[in-house]
């Protein structure tokens, strides 16, 4: 995998937007990562991290960290990579998670996370402005596109983390730590988790296998004793089908035949005792049958005895009360007659009574008519007279209607015709105020838009004057920067001054402790003499004039301390010096910022800017506020002239209504008099009227009612007799002497009825066929049949019992025999699956006695897999330490309570042959194994990926702790790296590497606090 392009936004310290050309980078092969602490190396191996799998590259740290602090909250969090595998060029864009400013209203919303992926076409143009328009779409869902990249890198987060990032600090870790611990991050980089779940599935198969043959043993057990229980054995027969099952048990084959056969021969047995039970049932319930027919003979014949007796007794009975029943029928039958007369009766009566009426209600409607109207002329009866003065005033009184409603209606035509004539006088006064209004309308419009044209071009040249403003800003600030730098300057001179007068001090105090040191070292040696001892200058043992060491004697510690004071000294003048010149560079690009002219000038320039844009701000504010004003202005003429017209309009509606509205009043009125005929209203005359109308039909309509109740009363009186004649009556008077009550009718008619009932039940009876054929002599015994079917009966249930019972008992058997078989089919199984299982479980898992070393399969894997390591490692190692150590892996104990896993390892040193602990390497060594080690891990990792070319590489911080030599030879085995097609880039603060490595990457801080980058290569 060959990383290509790199671009950030807005993640971490990197406020601004930023490209790192990956391809610029590896023309050298090597790269160097560097700048300080905090700036933000790590963030863009956690962009790349990020980029690819949506995690950042350290499993303990959050995606949180990935929004910068200093980005503003329209600008976008993302990361945007493109990289090489063998299968094509790919790139991916994602952003993160984060909190960003609501679009309308205050607060905060999540932006959620979002990635977007492609697949380049070969020889695509990496220039990020043309990306976007180029490439195939993978998808822009967080799992698919997650699922493609990881396809395409082959690689998971976690042996990308291992293989391209390269972090020294967990390695050194994985050097020093215990085999336990080697074992859990070696099963975690190889996935070797599989062998360790086949071990504790098949740890779990074996209890399960354990478990269920116990089970097994325990349901043969009960299956047995419930057996026993269903078959009522005896103690001693009990005992001997237990033991015959426990003998099968124990016997290595023929289980289950073995316990199938002890069952059966208890099932047989039963069998045949529940046969003979069945038979004896059979055989008592056919006696019981027999002895029940004939109980139900003799009792219906009893039955029939005793009916015949009753149905005689009941006949003569009857036969003695036949005069009185032949008394009642007659008088039922008079009475019956009266009763369908008595509804004819009653019609006559009431229809006289109606009658009656009538004519009463014709003499009270002709006395309380008018006088004309009850007193016809001769030769014409009351009908007719009625009739047509009833008819002439229907006419008379139709024709005055629609005059009452004319009438009603005069007084509001007449305030009709004054709100008409109101209506003009007002709309004249409208139509005259209309046209002074707007005859005012044209000189204001013409100076409102006056005012409008002036403001904008007032506010025409506010950008103009913002830019001025900016600048003159620019110039006051740059003039109170200079003021700031110069005074820093004169400060930092005059610290640069002193500084020089102090290393210079210094210098000459070294130097004269140096002088005096050297003048008196004669005396110094002379001090150290002792007689007989040799001069370490001459030889001699005699010593006859040695010097004398003078008071003022200069020690070493003296010249040394005088020696750092003065290294000091000249630290503190560089500092001095380098800060002066920094200070001077700054204030010779603010002198040629500000010019010629002077603070107060450029402050005075920026108040007339400021001025001046206030100005025209106000005549922006003026044309917002004026051009809506000028279209209300524009928007009330139109509206009063549209006003005028429509009440000019109305005005000549209003006369024209006024001038009808009169004509018809005036027609109205003359019609009204003319219709009042000598009365003082027309409604009062069409009251008259509707009065006789009314009085007429009261009397028409009493003649009506009088003529048929007449007619009615002469049809009741025909409907009578010929009812009378019907049913036997001479007369009325007749009939209504015949009639009874409804009760006594009731009485007779039941009497007769059941007197018929009972003699008709009586014959019908007697004359049964059964019945008739019954003996005169015939005697039943009815109690020795019942005597001789409860005895029948008896032994059945006896018999059935003791049948039910054997029945009950054998299927009971049965059943708990099945029973036991399927426990002993079960066993049989269990005990077949057991043994295989149990092998492979002690084989797994470390047990056994052919595993004389307790290694697990997980173990056994993970030691191939770390001696794998171990040799990747080696290959480097050799090179690096000069042949001085080399990694082996042991199979000893490191402590008594450690488990045997086989991972444990020792640093075999060349120089000593010995053997040593990882944890005794000192610091540089611990940096360069541990290294190896990674660089082994990601050999490893990478065939076991399926041999996955990565082609970039990081390697993180640790070379400080190297010596010069050691410093080569790493970087020696880093470029074999290089020239075997690798991209490495180094992440480090090592002065040597910045020195050696051309190609870089600079992160620097600003004095804001976001950092920059800067790509240097070629």
């Amino acid at each position: 995998m060959h990383l290509r392009t790199l671009t950030l936004q807005a993640i971490g310290p990197f406020a601004g937007r930023h490209t790192v050309d990956f391809d610029a980078l590896g023309q050298a092969g090597l790269f160097l990562l560097e700048g300080p602490t905090g700036s933000g190396k790590s963030t863009l191996i956690d962009a790349i991290v990020f980029a690819l799998y949506g995690k950042v590259a350290s499993s303990e740290a959050s995606e949180d960290r990935l929004r910068s602090a200093y980005a503003a909250d329209d600008t976008e969090s993302m990361v945007d990579l493109v990289f090489e595998v063998p299968s094509g060029i790919y790139r991916v864009r994602r952003t993160p998670a984060y909190q960003r400013a609501k679009r309308r209203g205050s607060g905060t919303t999540t932006a959620n996370a979002s990635v977007k992926a492609w697949r380049l076409p070969a020889g695509a143009d990496l220039d990020p402005a043309t990306l976007d328009s180029v490439g195939v779409p993978l998808g822009n869902r967080l799992d698919e596109v997650g699922a493609e990249l990881e396809k395409a890198v082959g690689l998971s987060r976690t042996q990308f983390v291992q293989t391209i990032v390269l972090p020294q600090g967990e390695f050194a870790h994985f050097l020093r730590a215990k085999p336990e611990e080697r074992a859990k991050l070696l099963q975690k980089i190889f996935g070797t988790e599989v062998y360790e779940r086949l071990a504790q599935r098949l740890a779990e198969l074996r209890r399960e296998s354990d478990r269920a043959t116990a089970a097994a043993r325990a349901a043969l057990s009960s299956g047995t004793s419930q057996l026993v229980g269903a078959a009522r054995l005896s103690d001693d027969e009990a005992s001997d089908v237990r033991a015959a099952i426990d003998t099968a048990v124990a016997g290595s084959t023929g289980l289950v035949a073995a316990v199938r056969a002890v069952v059966g021969e208890r099932t047989d047995a039963l069998d045949a005792w529940a046969a003979g039970a069945r038979a004896a049932a059979v055989a008592a319930d056919a006696v019981r049958r027999a002895a029940r027919t004939h109980l139900d003979e003799s009792t219906a014949t009893h039955a029939l005895l005793r009916r015949r007796d009753g149905l005689r007794a009941e006949r003569a009975a009857l036969d003695a009360a036949a005069d009185m029943n032949a008394e009642a029928v007659l008088q039922l039958t008079a009475a019956r007659a009266a009763q369908a007369v008595r509804p004819l009766l009653l019609g006559a009566e009431r229809a006289a009574t109606t009658l009656d009426a009538a004519r009463k209600t014709v003499t009270a409607a002709v006395d309380g008519a008018p006088a004309d109207l009850a007193a016809p002329p001769d030769g014409v009866d009351l009908r007719s007279h009625v009739q047509a003065v009833g008819r002439s005033a229907a006419e008379e009184a139709g024709a005055l209607a629609r005059l009452v409603d004319v009438e009603a209606g005069l007084e509001a035509r007449r305030r009709a015709v004054r709100r008409t004539r109101h209506a003009v006088d007002d709309l004249d006064a409208a139509i005259a105020a209309d046209d002074q209004w707007l005859a005012g309308r044209p000189p204001a419009r013409a100076t409102l838009a006056a005012e409008l044209e002036a403001a904008r071009t007032l506010a025409s040249v506010t950008g103009e004057r913002e830019s001025a403003l900016t600048t003159a800003i620019e110039i006051v600030t740059a003039h109170e920067a200079l003021a700031l730098a110069e005074r820093s300057l004169a400060e930092a001179t005059a610290a640069r001054t002193a500084a020089g007068a102090a290393a210079l001090a210094a210098l000459g105090t070294e130097r004269d402790l140096r002088a005096a040191r050297v003048a008196d070292l004669a005396g110094e040696l002379a001090s150290r003499l002792d007689d007989g001892a040799a001069c370490p200058v001459c030889g001699s043992t005699e010593h006859p004039a040695k010097a004398v060491l003078g008071a003022d004697h200069v020690s070493a510690e003296q010249v040394e301390q005088a020696e750092a004071e003065r290294v000091t000294a000249e630290k503190a003048l560089h500092a001095a010096a380098e800060r002066c010149s920094v200070l001077d560079e700054r204030a010779g690009a603010l002198r040629a910022r500000v010019g010629g002219g002077s603070a107060q000038d450029a402050t005075e320039r920026c108040d007339r800017a400021r001025s001046a844009l206030a100005q025209a701000q106000a005549a922006q504010a003026d044309v917002a506020r004026l051009v809506p004003a000028l279209d209300a202005f524009d928007v009330q003429t139109r509206t009063r002239e549209a006003e005028r017209a429509a009440a000019v309009a109305r005005l000549a509606g209003e006369r024209a209504t006024l001038e009808v509205t009169l004509l018809d009043l005036d027609a109205a009125e003359a019609e009204v008099v003319a219709g009042r005929a000598g009365h003082p209203t027309v409604a009062a005359r069409h009251s008259e009227l509707l009065e006789r109308v009314a009085s007429s039909t009261t009397v028409l309509d009493a003649l009506a009612d009088q003529d048929a109740a007449l007619d009615e009363l002469g049809r009741r009186q025909a409907e009578l007799a010929v009812g009378l004649d019907e049913h036997g009556f001479r007369s009325a008077d007749e009939a209504r002497d015949a009639a009874v009550d409804a009760a006594v009718l009731a009485e007779l008619d039941r009497v007769v009825t059941a007197y018929a009932t009972r003699l008709d039940r009586a014959t019908a009876g007697l004359a049964e066929p059964a019945v008739a054929a019954l003996a005169d002599d015939l005697v039943v015994d009815l109690d020795a049949a019942t005597t001789a079917e409860a005895a029948a009966r008896a032994e059945a249930e006896r018999t059935a019992g003791e049948a039910r019972v054997a029945e009950e008992r054998s299927a009971a058997v049965a059943v708990a025999g099945d029973g036991v078989v399927a426990s002993a089919t079960a066993l049989a199984d269990a005990l077949g699956t057991a043994g295989p299982v149990s092998r492979l479980a002690d084989l797994t898992g470390g047990g056994g006695g052919d595993n004389a070393r307790n290694l697990s399969l997980a173990t056994f894997v993970l030691m191939r897999r770390f001696e794998d390591v171990v040799a990747a490692a080696n290959e480097r190692l050799l090179v690096m330490s000069d042949g001085r150590f080399e990694l082996v892996r042991s199979d000893e104990k490191e402590d008594v309570r450690a488990r045997n896993t086989g991972l444990a390892m020792r640093v075999i040193d060349h120089r000593t042959e010995h053997a040593r602990d990882p944890r005794t390497l000192s610091g540089g060594e611990t940096f360069y194994v541990s290294l190896c080690l990674a660089l082994g891990m990601a050999d490893v990792v990478t065939a076991e990926a399926g041999g996955i070319d990565l082609g970039t590489l990081f390697v993180d911080e640790g070379f400080g702790s190297l010596d010069p030599h050691t410093l080569d030879a790493v970087l020696t085995e880093l470029g074999r790296l290089r020239a075997g097609g690798r991209v490495v880039g180094v992440v480090s603060h090592v002065e040597a590497l910045k020195q050696s490595i051309a190609d870089r990457i600079e992160i620097r801080p600003t004095a804001e606090g976001p950092s920059t980058l800067t790509v240097r290569a070629g």
